[in-house]
């Protein structure tokens, strides 16, 4: 049973390799076929061959983030809590998870979601591996003020 579990990992790694791989052999085929006469025909058919392994090669995919994930970090990159009150983030996030105090600052700390992890293609996981767990971490002034924001991963 492990035999093909480890088969099948090395089959999802090298997919795009193998794609890429059965790919060339088509064309040269194409290419060196007798019943396409026409040039014309040929360049079209390849490059439509070529169009439809780039769509494909474009949704292979090592992660994929959650809607919460997406969300906490919109906010952080944006940088939306900056100068808000304990009181107006906790209006718009909610209670936060943890809150610690620390001399000179009061730290709240929001599940921010996680971005699974494997290979996925058209959004649908091939082969999954794992999740990585992020916080949203909001760090208040001496003043109650939001000071900074950040993601962080949870390990």
């Amino acid at each position: 049973m492990e035999i093909f579990i480890i088969l099948a990992i090395i089959l999802a790694i090298f997919m795009p390799y193998i794609m890429c791989l059965i790919l060339a052999i088509v064309i040269i085929g194409i290419i060196n076929t007798k019943s396409i006469k026409n040039k014309k025909s040929k360049i079209l058919t390849i490059t439509i061959i070529l169009l439809c392994i780039f769509i494909v090669l474009i949704n292979i995919k090592d992660e994929k983030p959650n809607e919460l994930y997406i969300e906490m970090s919109e906010i952080n990159n944006n940088q939306e809590l900056i100068d808000l009150s304990k009181e107006e983030v906790v209006e718009l996030l909610g209670i936060p998870k943890y809150e610690y105090n620390e001399e000179d600052c009061t730290i709240f700390r929001y599940n921010a979601g996680n971005i699974g992890k494997g290979i996925y293609f058209f959004n649908k996981a091939i082969f999954f591996d794992c999740y990585d767990v992020y916080v949203l971490e909001v760090v208040f002034n001496e003043d109650n003020k939001v000071k900074s924001t950040s993601i962080q991963y949870v390990p």
